[in-house]
């Protein structure tokens, strides 16, 4: 009779989740975008949609705090996991809109090879909720400095490429060479932002696990 007095947590495990499945969808579509450049514009579309749906979660997540007494870990976690999952998702229909919008006629390895190493760090995020979610040791440090460090070396070698002094420098190249610096730019946020989301959940599991 009591425990039916007491008040009701929020189903913030759940809610978590199902806004990281949301950005690990962005994250292949951005993948999809860069591997088949002929359906960019119904990836990107398809992108912006489901930000706008993130956006909404975003806030229910944030009023269930604002209205909830009983949280099953500390409120503050939930808040930086939410805020942190958000603003990835800002990052990745940023980096899909300025892809949309540059018409690459043909996308560069490194580049695609570090959207596709991305999105399989956010994979390992959904395992780290998960385990945190079931009170499990869901510890992925390793595996996803591993796949940091694929993506800084990506990084280094999509950007020497840029500079490549054999190839004859044209207006053409010239704007080539400003429009991948800008994606580059891009993906190195989204990368600095992915790692921040796992680090915040690191720090949840170390606390509560």
């Amino acid at each position: 009779m009591f425990a039916a007095l007491l008040p009701k947590s929020a189903p913030f495990f759940a809610m978590l989740q199902e806004q990281n499945g949301l950005l690990r969808r962005m994250a292949g579509l951005l993948v999809e975008m860069l591997e088949d450049i002929a359906n960019m514009d119904n990836a990107h579309k398809e992108i912006a949609f489901l930000e706008e749906e993130a956006d909404q979660l975003h806030s229910r997540i944030i009023r269930a705090l604002s209205q909830t007494f009983i949280t099953p870990i500390d409120r503050e976690d939930i808040l930086r996991i939410n805020q942190e999952q958000e603003e990835s998702m800002d990052c990745v229909h940023s980096l899909s809109t300025r892809l949309h919008i540059f018409e690459f006629s043909r996308i560069r390895f490194p580049a695609l090879q570090m959207v596709r190493t991305i999105s399989a760090m956010l994979d390992l995020t959904r395992l780290m909720l998960e385990g945190l979610a079931h009170r499990r040791d869901c510890h992925k440090t390793r595996a996803f400095r591993t796949l940091r460090g694929e993506c800084d070396m990506l990084l280094a070698v999509g950007l020497a490429e840029l500079m490549d002094e054999q190839q004859e420098i044209t207006p053409q190249r010239i704007m080539q060479i400003l429009k991948w610096s800008q994606a580059y730019e891009r993906l190195s946020i989204l990368l600095e932002q992915v790692n921040a989301l796992a680090e915040t959940i690191e720090e949840a599991v170390l606390k509560n696990v």
